[in-house]
């Protein structure tokens, strides 16, 4: 297929302010027609501005965009779209109370504008979700589809306009192993049918495998834009970081207690359908020792999580904590109150309030914390020195304390939910996928922090999808398929072959 030599996307000069934060400082760079292209950076680099700004969701204070040829100045995303891009972001933009179907033809005039041309609909896209291996219906509501299951519906919305530019944000955070191939086979095909693909992806493996040429953003600078051909996940590490490589802090031994945090006996929990996300369950949790759960997206992994941090009540069995040992359920304010802190899966639907202040985000969790709260009366100055602290100590990068958490990156967003957290020394932290999303050195900078609550006598409690990283801090491991629980098994004595067998049903 003969592809025009004119590149279909050109940026120079692109520059995006927030107050006194520049997001994205004089960004220049082209991709071409059918190329797939990667762009990596920190947490607070600048990328997900910049991709915003070439989808239409913000547009910049300076620079131009050209797109096939002309200087575009896309106000809206739906003008992007019918110029032809199309985004699937790393934080979904569906409505959770409509249907998969209903959030397909959102927007989009071609299934109608009253009445939904549903068998029209199905017959134009199911081409499309039988090669993302979407299995899931149309008439389900989107809350209550997996995480991957919803990315995957985002990714069926944005193809099925056929757009000239894709952009991928952060396209396998949500994706087991498993599933990661299909997805860059797709890549491969719609690069060879034309379309350009930007990837945003912080898993070096990702650019590696899929992309042509990468783009490196630092401060909201471009600082490198080289071939992949030929280059390592180290190579690509020094490109972000120089060769300041991140490395975790050591494991200590274990000092495992007979003591035990968490006892979960016989437990099963029932889906709103009636599905089983857990049947059976049983495990311990012992001080001073991470243990990680795994297992594919949507096997009863989040609700397991929500049971232990009291958001869900059992069906049957128990769950006893270390401060009270009878079994029954006791809600999220009395386990938190007993020392258990969560790190929740979905920091912007369950984490923070994107509209609000670092300093209310902070108090979110901390609201009966003596040092601000006097006798039910807020002392402001104290709240925000304790939030500059944590601003410091944990290298976010942020305006003040004053600065909405919607300016944030993601990264930066998750540093605040870890600092506070992890603020009141607690004896288990329960953490979902506290990595996803993130870049090398904040990935090694959160494990870091995980594991010197375990050198303390915590108990950490970690859901991970990412069987590298849980090799790297976990003590135990377990695996949910099918809600059913395999394990917990030492490290040492179970292998990354054994557990992928056991996350695939085997």
């Amino acid at each position: 297929m003969a592809l025009p030599d004119q590149p279909l996307l050109e940026l120079e000069g692109v520059t995006k302010r927030f107050g006194r934060l520049v997001a994205n400082d004089g960004v220049g760079f082209s991709v071409g027609h059918g190329e797939v292209v990667g762009v990596l950076g920190e947490n607070g680099a600048g990328k997900s501005t910049l991709m915003n700004i070439i989808s239409g969701l913000i547009t910049p204070d300076e620079g131009i965009v050209r797109f096939d040829g002309k200087a575009m100045h896309f106000d809206s995303p739906r003008a992007a779209a019918e110029a032809g891009v199309g985004m699937v972001h790393q934080h979904f933009k569906l409505v959770g109370a409509l249907t998969v179907a209903e959030n397909l033809a959102l927007g989009d005039p071609r299934w109608g504008r009253g009445r939904l041309r549903l068998e029209r609909l199905k017959a134009d896209i199911l081409p499309i979700a039988e090669r993302l291996g979407m299995s899931t219906s149309f008439e389900r509501r989107v809350d209550r589809l997996t995480v991957g299951e919803q990315q995957r519906v985002e990714i069926m919305k944005v193809l099925s306009r056929k757009p000239k530019l894709l952009i991928l944000d952060e396209p396998t955070a949500v994706l087991s192993r498993e599933e990661r191939p299909a997805l860059f086979q797709m890549v491969a095909e719609l690069a060879g049918q034309g379309t350009a693909v930007l990837i945003i992806s912080h898993k070096l493996e990702d650019i590696l495998e899929s992309c042509r040429r990468v783009v490196v953003m630092r401060l909201g600078k471009v600082v490198s834009v080289s071939d992949v051909g030929g280059k390592s996940r180290d190579d690509l590490i020094r490109l972000l970081v120089g060769d300041d490589l991140p490395t975790l802090v050591p494991r200590t031994q274990s000092q495992t207690v007979p003591t035990r945090l968490l006892s979960v006996d016989s437990v099963s929990v029932r889906r709103s359908n009636g599905t089983l996300a857990l049947d059976g369950v049983s495990f311990e949790l012992y001080p001073g020792e991470v243990l990680a759960l795994c297992g594919v997206d949507g096997n009863g992994q989040t609700e397991l999580v929500q049971m232990l941090a009291g958001l869900l009540a059992p069906d049957s069995g128990s769950v006893r904590y270390w401060f009270d040992a009878g079994g029954g359920y006791l809600g999220p304010e009395r386990v938190r109150k007993g020392g258990v802190s969560h790190i929740p899966e979905d920091r912007l639907k369950d984490g923070v309030l994107a509209a609000s202040c670092l300093a209310d985000n902070y108090l979110l969790t901390q609201l009966n914390d003596t040092r601000f709260n006097k006798a039910g009366w807020l002392v402001p100055r104290v709240l925000r020195q304790v939030v500059e602290r944590a601003i410091d100590d944990f290298a976010i990068r942020a305006p003040g304390t004053e600065a909405l958490m919607s300016q944030l990156s993601g990264g930066n967003q998750q540093k605040l939910v870890l600092a506070r957290e992890l603020a009141n020394d607690p004896k288990v932290v329960i953490a979902a996928h506290p990595t996803r999303g993130l870049d090398v050195q904040t990935i090694a900078f959160v494990n870091n922090q995980l594991l010197l609550k375990r050198t303390a006598g915590a108990g950490v409690f970690l859901s991970s999808a990412d069987l590298n990283e849980v090799w790297q801090v976990a003590d135990r491991i377990m695996v949910l398929s099918a809600g059913r629980l395999h394990g917990p098994v030492r490290l040492s004595d179970t292998s990354l072959q054994e557990v992928g067998h056991w996350m695939t049903g085997r």
